[in-house]
């Protein structure tokens, strides 16, 4: 059937085989040029290549379907992991993803409620107007006449997280980022194994639209009638995703109250909850009119314990007085760092925190900070990570600490695209 999602670990590993040979074709065409090009000509010619393997890895990974798209948002949100021309291509995962067959979506809601959509809907629009979490959106009204957004899960994607995760690792396995890759991808893994159960979904929006209340925060409601493990409806949140509202290209101001909104809900989530949506990802906030944000796909939630929740918060007090020795401390509680180090190697891990502390006290030290004109923070950042990729084999990667910290950078990356002016200081922190 066409458009059908390649499904076996045959199947989708010799669609990968041909995506990977076609990106080493031009690798190996590119190192055959480049003894007989200037400076210049190498430098254009390594573009071109960039850009080119950029295209096939997303086309590729669109044929794929599924996982491998959830996995090409993830990815796209690893900073500087990739070159910029395979950032922007990965970023088409947001809203640009080949709709599933009509017919393969017929299906699933015969499947999923043993009558055709016509009959479980008042209407419901064929053609996807979303991608969503191993899965994509469709339009649709209830029998009450309440306008839905409505999650179809690619069938079969529960077969495919193991080989996809296989798959990706193949494709990156050549570049030169892949050592930073690698461990990226064993996160998403388990990320993905929890975003499968659509039921596990629409607990946390019942959750997170109890206990998170805030004037300007729109969540949409389940509709259990016309939601099942494959198949989830909610209410249909007005506005356009935050990357297609920011190509209209909002006012300062309205970037500025938009950025704090997005920070302020995640700080509440964290300190109140003890729990937050995971996963930001552009295309999860919705930006209406009057500047509320919508927050939507919450596949991936995050709970976190109040011993590691009370230990993290004393993080950044410990960083802006220079209190190595709590911020040390603080790390062996976190269980960041392996028990019985030798001096010097304290010593080195002391020097890279401390270096680490500077930069992120940055975001402190004024009562606004300004991601416009602190255009390379997210660079010195990456270069500080890097720097403390090197001391990995001192460390213990907590897995609640590696979800929060990437949670929080996704979102100053995201402030730093959109030049906002945001409040990090807040009462839980500050005081």
């Amino acid at each position: 059937m066409k458009n059908e999602i390649p499904q076996g670990k045959w199947q989708r590993s010799v669609a990968g085989s041909k995506t990977a040979a076609q990106v080493g074709s031009r690798l190996l065409k590119y190192y055959a040029q480049k003894p007989f090009l200037s400076e210049v000509g190498r430098e254009k010619a390594r573009a071109e290549l960039e850009g080119e393997s950029a295209k096939i890895l997303f086309k590729g990974l669109s044929l794929l379907k599924g996982t491998a798209i959830k996995i090409a948002q993830l990815l796209s949100l690893e900073l500087d992991l990739f070159p910029a021309a395979v950032r922007q291509e990965l970023e088409k995962s947001y809203n640009q993803v080949p709709a599933m067959n009509q017919a393969l979506v017929r299906k699933a809601i015969q499947n999923a409620f043993g009558r055709p959509p016509e009959e479980v809907f008042r209407s419901f629009a064929p053609q996807a107007f979303a991608a969503a979490s191993l899965g994509q959106v469709h339009r649709a009204t209830d029998r009450d006449g309440v306008d839905l957004a409505v999650k179809v899960q690619y069938p079969g994607i529960r077969n495919t997280i193991a080989s996809d995760i296989q798959l990706i690792r193949n494709l990156t396995r050549p570049w030169a980022e892949f050592d930073l890759i690698g461990p990226a991808l064993q996160e998403i893994e388990e990320r993905l194994l929890e975003e499968v159960d659509y039921e596990q979904e629409a607990r946390h929006i019942i959750f997170f639209a109890d206990h998170l209340k805030m004037d300007r925060l729109r969540i949409p409601e389940i509709r259990p009638a016309t939601s099942t493990a494959g198949v989830l409806s909610t209410t249909f949140l007005s506005g356009k995703p935050l990357n297609i509202w920011l190509k209209a290209d909002p006012g300062r101001k309205a970037r500025d109250a938009v950025a704090q909104q997005m920070y302020d809900l995640f700080i509440k989530s964290l300190y109140d909850l003890h729990c937050f949506h995971a996963d930001p990802n552009p295309g999860n906030f919705i930006i209406d009119r009057d500047l509320t944000v919508g927050l939507i796909d919450f596949g991936c939630v995050k709970k976190l314990s109040p011993d590691f929740v009370r230990c993290y918060r004393q993080l950044p007090r410990a960083i802006l007085h220079h209190d190595q020795k709590t911020h040390f401390h603080l790390f062996k509680k976190l269980k960041l760092l392996r028990p019985g180090l030798e001096p010097e190697v304290q010593e080195r891990l002391f020097q890279v925190m401390h270096r680490f502390g500077e930069w992120f006290g940055k975001l402190y030290r004024q009562e606004v900070f300004d991601f416009k004109t602190n255009s390379d923070f997210i660079r010195e950042g990456r270069a500080l990570t890097n720097e403390t990729f090197k001391l990995r084999r001192h460390m213990v990667m907590n897995p609640d600490f590696l979800f929060l910290d990437r949670n929080r950078y996704g979102l100053f990356r995201l402030f730093e695209q959109m030049g906002a002016r945001v409040r990090i200081r807040n009462p839980y922190e500050w005081e």
